[in-house]
Formats: structure tokens, sequence, C-alpha cells
């Protein structure tokens, strides 16, 4: 396989795309259940194909981007969860494939090959949730433009302008999708003082590549008068770095267990026996500075899962090439690869069916059996379980913004929201285990007149109820 797969012919992406849907295909087949990212997805992209305003009609931290990217795929997909997977696979084949082609064009070894796309897909297969269509794949695919550009800039003698200026584009363009991603700013800026000779006006002209996608969204918000729902529920809630993880770090080295061995592996043989160009042993360092930021970023990701790894896996990729690339005897590198092919797979497979110890209670929506199914709910708790087939109506999807709105019932324009919300999509349920809707009824009794306390914590629309009667 290893063989097939060094020769430098694109048509040879053809049989990896064959081999990555084949080692895919039970998680097509047996679809895992629903991710708490996936379900996130679902409502946001609802609201968003409705036609609800970003931060000033849905109360959501999500970046622009992502939820514009949400409503797309409600549009095309809906909530079909196998056509995402799907299009999540394609995605991600792409992907392996341009570092194929990116580390061919920039000649980080010693022959051209695409072993790095190749060990680009096996690694994917590390988890079943990396298979969800979330933005992090969208924000993954501009920083993998970013690195592209980066390594442009450092094999270069003679920069150029537009080089430098898209590094700082596209990792505008990725915070957008993921703002945790403004980790890589500080880190390229790093490399590239290491690396080349540029001047003060060239980190002033990537810094102006990187602050026009937000000047652009937020000249559009300034415009429709939204600038301050803009500003609070998308920069202000991003900047308070969240650390909340969906998945242990015990699971996540149960999964990484046989890249890991192979990584120690790579680096001893990377620092005893590499024979590289000056050319090379740059890209080399600069790769290894990736890695560590993206262990960085990995600190500071929102929703912690093993998706959340896939900025580490080019520079992995890059270190397993080189040392696939000076085993001598071609038998023992192709060993090598069946080996982590096989390994990955197999823990990715007994993770998915609970046969070792993968914890992933924290990632994966559990299906409530007596819970109400089609309705137009409102969940004023912390667990979005509920909204499992429900749509969210109003749409106070995330739940630090949406408490900071029912804990100030006394404040005018917190009612003034709630009213209007409700006025435009009221929820047929109301689930309100610590009451918090009552005060707003109290100062709303247009509103209040349409609800009923059916139980403990729940409110429901008095027009559905005596329709059902």
């Amino acid at each position: 396989m290893l063989r097939y797969f060094r020769i430098n012919d694109p048509y040879r992406l053809l049989a990896l795309v064959g081999l990555f849907i084949v080692l895919a295909l039970p998680l097509l087949i047996d679809t895992p259940p629903v991710t708490f990212p996936e379900l996130k997805s679902f409502l946001l992209g609802a609201k968003v194909s409705e036609g609800f305003g970003l931060y000033y009609e849905i109360v959501d931290s999500t970046p622009p981007l992502a939820a514009w990217f949400y409503g797309l795929l409600n549009w095309v997909f809906g909530e079909n969860i196998t056509l995402r997977h799907i299009c999540a696979l394609v995605i991600l084949f792409l992907q392996g494939a341009f570092i194929g082609f990116m580390l061919i064009d920039k000649r980080a070894f010693t022959e051209n090959t695409y072993i790095p796309s190749l060990l680009f897909l096996i690694l994917a297969l590390l988890s079943f949730d990396n298979f969800s269509l979330t933005a992090e794949l969208g924000a993954f695919g501009f920083l993998l433009l970013a690195l592209n550009s980066l390594l442009t800039e450092i094999e270069f003698k003679v920069q150029h302008d537009a080089t430098i200026f898209s590094i700082g584009l596209f990792v505008g363009i990725a915070t957008l999708f993921s703002f945790s991603y403004i980790i890589y700013l500080p880190g390229v800026v790093l490399i590239l003082i290491l690396f080349t000779r540029n001047n003060l006006r060239k980190y002033l002209l990537m810094l102006t590549g990187f602050m026009l996608p937000h000047l652009v969204i937020m000249a559009a918000y300034f415009i429709g008068g939204h600038s301050q729902e803009i500003w609070r529920n998308f920069y202000l809630a991003n900047l308070v770095f969240s650390t909340a993880s969906l998945i242990s770090f015990k699971s996540i080295l149960i999964l990484c267990a046989v890249p890991l061995v192979y990584l120690l592996i790579a680096t001893v043989i990377l620092n005893r026996d590499a024979r590289l160009t000056k050319y090379q042993s740059q890209l080399l360092t600069a790769m290894v500075l990736w890695f560590v930021i993206g262990l960085v970023h990995v600190y500071f990701t929102p929703d912690f899962r093993a998706q959340s790894l896939l900025p580490l896996l080019p520079a992995v990729s890059f270190f397993f090439t080189h040392f696939l690339l000076f085993i001598r005897r071609r038998k023992f590198a192709e060993i090598n690869v069946w080996i982590l092919l096989l390994g990955v797979v197999t823990t990715l497979y007994l993770a998915r069916y609970n046969k070792i110890e993968v914890d992933y209670s924290s990632l994966i929506v559990k299906t409530n059996t007596n819970a109400p199914t089609q309705k137009r709910l409102l969940i004023l708790d912390k667990s979005p379980v509920g909204y499992l087939h429900n749509t969210v109506s109003p749409p106070f999807i995330n739940w630090k913004l949406t408490r900071e709105i029912f804990d100030h019932p006394n404040y005018y324009e917190n009612v003034l929201l709630v009213s209007r919300l409700f006025e435009k999509d009221p929820p047929e349920i109301i689930i309100d285990p610590e009451n918090r809707m009552e005060k707003f009824f109290d100062r709303t009794p247009a509103l209040q007149r349409k609800y009923k306390k059916a139980e403990a914590g729940e409110w429901v629309l008095i027009e559905t109820r005596e329709g059902l009667l």
C-alpha cells in the first residue's frame, strides 16, 4: 500500500478515496448517535434558514460564518445525519488531498509522494465524531490555506505582499467559523519572525488581512443597527475562552494510543537520523512549532472532542512521512503503515461499540423516549437534550447568554426582547425547572394569557392545549 501511494501520480488519489470510503463505510451504514455539536447545528441551522437574524434575534455566540454554514446545511440536507456524514467524508478527503499537493509543491521531502494524504486520512479515523459536519471542518479548511501561504512565505527569499496578506485573511476567515483559531495568529507571527526577515509593514499587512473579514461583518451589522448585539454575543462571549470538554483526557489518550507511539518513534528518528537539506530542516522546525501551537489551541478549544485534534494532523502526517521515508527497507515501512492503519481502525470501532473504555457519554445526545417530539420547545436549563427531534422556539440557543437574560427580568431590554421573540416564534412548551419564566409573565400580561402552567416546571401554550383536547 505504501509503495502504491509513494509514487507522485494524482490519479492514485482515486484509490485513496476508495480506501477511505471502505474504512468509514460501517459508520455510514450504522450511523452513530447524534452528538451535541451536531444537535446545535440542527437547531441553529433551522433558525437561520427560517430568516431569524443572528445575535439580535438568535441568542447565541456561534461565529457568523459557522451559523450561516449551518443554515445552508439545513436548507440542503435538513436533519439527515447520514447525508451530513457523507459530506464530511468528502470534505476530509479533499483536505487530505490538499495536504499532499501542498507538501509536494513545497518540496518538503526527499521525494514527491502522496504518503501525507494517506496518513492524514488514516488519522482522521481516530473517532467517529470526526465525520460530524460541523464548523470545525470549515475552520480547518481555511487554516490549511493559511498553512500553505505560511510555507510559501518561508520557501521564497523574496516574499510577496499578497502571500503574507493571505495568511492573515485565511486565519481571519477561520476565526469566523471557530473563534478559538485566533490562537494561530500569534503563532504564525512567531514562525515568521524565526524564518523570515519581514519588516513591520509586512506584519501590519498580515494583521490587516486578518481584520478584513471581521470589519466586513461588523460593517454589515453596524449598517443594520445591530453592532451592539454582535459585539456582546459574539466577540465578548468568545473572548472568554471556555475549556469545557465533551470527552475525557483518558478517552483521548486511548483513541490516540497507536498514533502517539508512532509519534514518539518518529520524534526519536528525526532527532537522530534526519538527513535533510537546510530548507527541509526549516520546514521541519516550522511544523514542530505548528504542532505546539495546535496543542495550545486544543487547550482553549470550546467543547473539546476528538474532532478538535484536526489542526494537529497535518504536522503529525508530516512527521510520520519523514519517518517512513527514512526506513531503508521498504518492507518494514510497509509493515509500519499497516500497523498504524489497523491500530487506528480497530480502536475506532472498538470505541464506537463500547468495547474499550472510551467515554462518549458527554458527547452523545441520549434519547428520552418520554420526551415530546415535533414540538416548538424552549428549555430554560443547561441541558439541551430535550431539543432532539424538536425545534427551539424562540431561538434562545446559548444557555450562558440565555441565562443572563432570564436571570434579569428587571431590565427593560430583556423583557422587550423576550416579548418580541415570543410574539414572532411562540413555543408550544416551555420547560422551566427554576421558574424563571413567571417573572417575565408578570411583566407582560398579554404574553401570560397565552400560557398555562401544566405542571411543576412546565408551561403550555393554551391554544395548543385546547386544540389537543
